[in-house]
């Protein structure tokens, strides 16, 4: 079969927006922000947080396990979908990434401290919130110290910790493992417990890792080479 020899179409290293600096190419840079607050995925976050928000409160009110699990499913199915609209809309920027961070703790939270109405399990549930409030979030802010869209680029800088946290797989374990255990296995709490604990663990032990790595000094984008695979 012949081949093309016909000239292919430069990248486009153009800024997103005028003004900005232009774009090195590199999927997940900082210069790939457009800097824009309104768009459809910052829209959607804002619409799930509220709506599950008003479920787990109606949940609370009425002592109504659907009504928690609709709440714990809007939080779960809108914080995939924002992600995945910024990411194939093109809509990925440093400020959203902040934004579903922390209302992913308003929600989560919510939900946390409410299912302790239907099972009485305060000791793995208080672990879960010291490590998802007081170590991950932190944790998760990090990256925006180096020059990346959000925490799900951090493979640029070092592979290890994104895989320990940003991961697909990392992620919806943090947020769904606890209570899947605790749900299933209510008379067995010891489980739940030891399974928070082995995450903060993680979480302590990456935090660390993350402090240590060194912070690229006065560039707009990702340093070549920051690649980190230990």
């Amino acid at each position: 079969m012949a081949h093309s020899t016909a000239p292919q179409p430069a990248a486009d290293l153009s800024p997103r927006r005028p003004g900005l600096p232009a774009r090195c190419g590199v999927r997940g840079c900082g210069c790939e922000d457009p800097r824009q607050l309104r768009n459809l995925a910052n829209l959607v976050t804002i619409i799930r947080t509220v709506a599950s928000l008003a479920l787990v409160a109606t949940a609370a009110a009425q002592h109504s396990w659907p009504w928690l699990a609709a709440g714990y499913l809007t939080y779960w199915i809108g914080d995939s979908a924002d992600g995945n609209i910024a990411r194939f809309q093109h809509q990925e920027t440093r400020f959203g990434a902040v934004f579903d961070v922390v209302c992913d703790r308003i929600n989560c939270v919510s939900c946390a401290l409410v299912f302790l109405q239907f099972i009485d399990a305060p000791w793995p549930i208080a672990v879960f919130l010291f490590q998802f409030v007081v170590v991950d979030l932190p944790l998760t802010l990090l990256p925006m110290r180096w020059p990346v869209l959000s925490p799900n680029y951090f493979f640029l800088i070092d592979r290890l910790a994104y895989t320990l946290n940003w991961h697909v797989v990392a992620k919806v374990t943090n947020t769904t493992l606890l209570i899947t255990l605790l749900v299933l296995l209510p008379h067995h709490q010891w489980v739940a417990l030891v399974a928070a604990s082995t995450v903060l663990l993680i979480k302590i032990w990456s935090l660390g890792r993350v402090l240590r790595l060194r912070v690229p000094k006065d560039t707009l984008h990702v340093p070549q080479g920051a690649l980190a695979g230990a």
